[in-house]
């Protein structure tokens, strides 16, 4: 067991107790950074032993750090923690207030619980103490001493509930140093998280959980400001961001001096820590705080303040932190000479028929694909809450739409693409319905036809199909649509192919009414996702609807070939291939057993060359046929 499984457990089994004896409690979650300092503070040959007085003074700490957090979002207006919405946002201050104040009070019976006279009275003032740093932090005011006054607070309201924290396994006993000693450590520890956590409040990259700026946004004063006073706080998040990592005269950034201090302090804190015995879990995380604000500085400095200068959006802060967001993701891309490495590992059946294409047309091919996959990406991989995902997409089409109008964003794959695409008269409504597609990934959607799933795949796949036939300079309505059908079969394909993975997204695109006639149902499909092995075979009934959903596919592959030999004939031959070579995956899902929910079907290298000989006689026979 891991010493994070171990305060798990032991808060838990604490909880229960106090839930029995009707107190209010938070069951643990988070990092549970106050209760696992306690720990680490205890010898490894004791820490299996620990008796319920020690987990009972852990969970007191908590929940007082628990019922902060709730005050704190009513002081802060903090409507977001960890990616949810908070208590104060879902049922206002009343509600936030109150579980606070209940999480308090039953902290306080909690400590009371442990029987150990000393670790209440001094718990009780650490908590007063927490609470009055709180309360006297604000902007300095007058000829104050800006750093001495931020140290007094840092240690009050972060360090004194670290403090007690690392002294209680003395105080129960089960730790070789004094209360003295471990309190003091602890409240250097808690001091230097707050700076780490005020250093990150700055840096729009990182992942904190909650919004940026809140100190700038509080007019707080913290120690990443150096000698600046209250005239800081007179400029827009936008300048003060700036501001930050710019450099002047050669000399250091506010952000560069910032770090600095965090590493010399951090690396004299490692070491007091080994000194007094602390086990490796907390030595590591104090390795990765500084780490983190490290790696912040780096992405912050070479790619928020770029974009806040080039990009002409409208400029509220998440608006910035989002973006900077966005262009870091844009720089792991790569340069334009590395998409094509990008298109052949994400695409093996689109990058194996891209090869058939004349260089300059690949290229163009390569560019589109990134794009689409790259705005793909900003739904399916982000992991972000709803709110966040529509907000992305939201700031992709106005990034994307200012590129296709001339002005340089700094993100490449924006620059690029939308550049080619308005030099060559296509109109930005074919990315719009793209967007508006990846929106219809956030949350699941119940398509009901065929009819209404054509909405869907029209938006993901065949608006792309019209991007690349507009660009290749076909702008015949009937050559279109076709290039719509052949997007539709893709997209069908790619919908039979990924049920498994798309119902662990909580995503069924199969339409409802077939559904309904062949008699399967979402919990079905669940019960058989957990039950199927890699060699059984589906029921009959789903293996007759993956044949009606593949029957409509190859409909619109038929389509779709109708429309080739009207393209420029040095296009028609990587087109064929496409066709047949994605068409190809049905007879793997077949050759799987129909097992699409923990199976993946894809064709092999040498199944792909046999699949591009038939797409190419199949272009011939359409050909033929046509010349008659």
């Amino acid at each position: 067991m891991t010493a994070v499984e171990l305060v798990r457990d032991g808060i838990q089994k604490g909880s229960i107790l106090a839930e029995e004896l009707g107190m209010t409690v938070s069951h643990p979650r988070g990092k549970l950074l106050r209760p696992l300092t306690a720990l680490c503070f205890v010898p490894p040959e004791r820490q299996k032993s620990l008796t319920k007085e020690f987990w009972f003074g852990c969970l007191a700490i908590q929940m007082v750090h628990e019922a902060s957090l709730h005050h704190d979002d009513v002081l802060d207006g903090g409507l977001e923690r960890r990616g949810s919405a908070t208590l104060l946002a879902r049922k206002g201050i009343d509600a936030s207030l109150l579980l606070g104040d209940l999480y308090l009070t039953s902290a306080y019976r909690m400590a009371a619980m442990t029987g150990v006279k000393e670790f209440l009275t001094e718990f009780i003032e650490a908590v007063e103490v927490m609470v009055r740093g709180e309360s006297i932090q604000d902007t300095p005011k007058g000829t104050e001493n800006h750093q001495a006054s931020y140290e007094r607070i840092i240690r009050m309201k972060s360090g004194a509930l670290f403090g007690i924290a690392a002294a209680l396994p003395s105080w129960t006993n089960d730790a070789n140093f004094t209360p003295a000693e471990l309190r003091e450590i602890g409240i250097e520890l808690g001091a230097f998280y707050q700076m780490v956590d005020d250093f990150l409040d700055y840096c729009p990259t990182s992942d904190t959980g909650k919004p940026k700026l809140q100190d700038f946004n509080n007019t707080i004063w913290t120690f990443v400001l150096g000698s600046r006073g209250n005239e800081w706080f007179d400029q827009s998040p936008e300048e003060a961001l700036e501001a930050f990592f710019s450099t002047t005269n050669g000399q250091p950034s506010m952000a560069e001096e910032a770090l600095r201090q965090i590493q010399e302090r951090g690396s004299v804190l490692l070491k007091q820590i080994r000194d007094l015995g602390a086990q490796p879990p907390l030595t590591e995380i104090l390795s990765e705080w500084i780490n983190k604000c490290s790696n912040a500085f780096g992405n912050g400095n070479h790619v928020s303040l770029e974009v806040l200068r080039k990009l002409p959006v409208p400029s509220p802060l998440t608006q910035v932190v989002t973006t900077a967001q966005i262009a870091i993701r844009a720089q792991q891309l790569g340069d334009v000479s590395d998409w094509q490495q990008f298109f052949a590992r994400n695409s093996r059946s689109f990058s194996f028929a891209s090869r058939f294409f004349p260089p300059q047309e690949r290229s163009m091919i390569t560019e589109i694909y990134v794009f689409c996959r790259f705005t793909d990406n900003l739904v399916d991989k982000d992991g972000d809450v709803k709110i966040q995902a529509y907000e992305t997409l939201e700031l992709w089409d106005q990034i994307t739409h200012s590129a296709y109008h001339g002005c340089i964003t700094g993100i490449s794959v924006a620059d690029v693409v939308m550049s080619k695409m308005s030099q060559m008269h296509i109109p930005y409504t074919l990315i719009s319905e793209l967007i508006q597609g990846m929106r219809m990934d956030i949350e699941p959607q119940i398509y009901h036809s065929m009819k209404d799933l054509r909405g869907y795949t029209y938006r993901v796949a065949s608006v792309v199909g019209d991007w690349i036939t507009q660009a290749f300079g076909v702008r015949d309505p009937w050559v279109l649509e076709r290039a719509h059908d052949l997007g539709h079969a893709m997209q069908l394909t790619n919908i039979m192919r990924d049920v498994g993975e798309d119902l662990a997204m909580g995503r069924i695109y199969l339409p409802a009414d077939l559904m309904t006639s062949h008699n399967i149902t979402p919990e079905l499909l669940l019960n058989l996702k957990a039950q199927t092995g890699q060699s059984n075979r589906m029921p009959d009934d789903y293996v007759k609807l993956l044949e009606e959903i593949m029957a409509e596919a190859d409909s619109a592959y038929d389509r779709a070939y109708e429309g080739i030999p009207f393209l420029p004939p040095r296009l028609r031959r990587p087109i064929a291939i496409a066709a047949r070579v994605y068409r190809g995956i049905h007879d793997e899902v077949r050759a799987n057993g129909y097992n699409n929910l923990t199976r993946r079907a894809f064709t092999s290298f040498r199944r792909k060359t046999v699949l591009a000989r038939k797409g190419l006689k199949q272009l011939r026979q359409v050909s033929e046929t046509q010349n008659q």
